[in-house]
């Protein structure tokens, strides 16, 4: 447990002064290490095996879809995060149909990887990059997911009583869930009001802030289930071992890699309506 909070605790500390902090193109770059080393580990869980000369490749794919991403006009922000959106929820559905009848295959597999690890990166960037206060926004998300990790895992240790997912993740509980998405509402709200006081997310109002807390949060818990599922598939209990404590990076990513399309969908429409 020490070693899991330390390492959570340098990795936060990172981000967000990644975040903030640095310049864009480093937050770009980060993206891109991050990514490429899902990607890695995603090739891992695909069943039959890859030689590590195909891993690479796909890495580097990966790697250069998102750099490419990266060189965008402002224009394309609205088409980037739509198409973000339709391309992960595409991945997601097509994920859990393909384990439910079988086990996931090479190719399909290959081809979902970037379904489910290209959009989520891009879409952050793309937030940071286009909207006045995005850095702040870029933080808001994760610190939504955060939240609903952190208050899924200690609610549903202290109280988790009946299985969501038994087949997929026989951890994770209904009660356990119910608290983290509550929780991260909880977190977003006075993280919300902090920089309130500072005019920094003026685009959202706080009626509509609750809504994005919320769907953020679900869309974690089903970035999560999907892990889970693949890994299942593969028969293996963590995606690596960079993390310690934690698994591999893509534990770690797997929540924000499907709230991430959502949080922007909801982002820009704010900025367009408003709201």
């Amino acid at each position: 447990m020490k070693t899991r909070i330390a390492t959570a605790t340098v990795l936060a500390a990172f981000t967000v002064t990644v975040i903030l902090w640095l310049p864009g193109a480093v937050f770009a770059g980060y993206l891109v290490v991050v990514s490429a080393l899902a990607a890695w580990e995603w090739c891992r869980l695909i069943p039959g095996g890859l030689s590590p000369v195909v891993r690479g490749g796909y890495c580097v794919g990966v790697a250069l879809l998102l750099l490419g991403c990266t060189l965008y006009e402002p224009s394309w922000v609205p088409l980037t995060v739509g198409a973000s959106v339709v391309w992960m929820g595409l991945g997601v559905s097509v994920l859990f149909q393909i384990y439910r009848r079988s086990r996931v295959q090479i190719r399909s597999g290959l081809l979902l990887g970037l379904m489910l690890l290209v959009p989520g990166p891009v879409v952050l960037f793309a937030i940071q990059q286009s909207l006045d206060q995005g850095r702040f926004l870029v933080l808001m998300i994760c610190v939504v997911v955060w939240g609903t990790d952190t208050f899924a895992y200690a609610v549903g240790k202290q109280f988790g009583r009946r299985k969501l997912a038994p087949s997929i993740s026989p951890g994770k509980t209904l009660e356990g869930t119910l608290g983290g998405i509550v929780g991260a509402i909880g977190t977003g709200i006075i993280f919300f009001s902090v920089l309130m006081e500072n005019n920094n997310v003026g685009i959202i109002g706080f009626k509509f802030w609750c809504l994005i807390a919320a769907s953020t949060a679900v869309m974690a818990v089903i970035g999560d289930l999907v892990e889970s599922a693949v890994k299942r598939s593969a028969n293996q209990k963590d995606s690596g071992t960079l993390v310690p404590g934690h698994g591999g990076v893509l534990d770690r990513i797997d929540s924000l890699l499907c709230a991430a399309p959502i949080f922007g969908s909801w982002v820009f429409l704010c900025e367009k309506a408003q709201l």
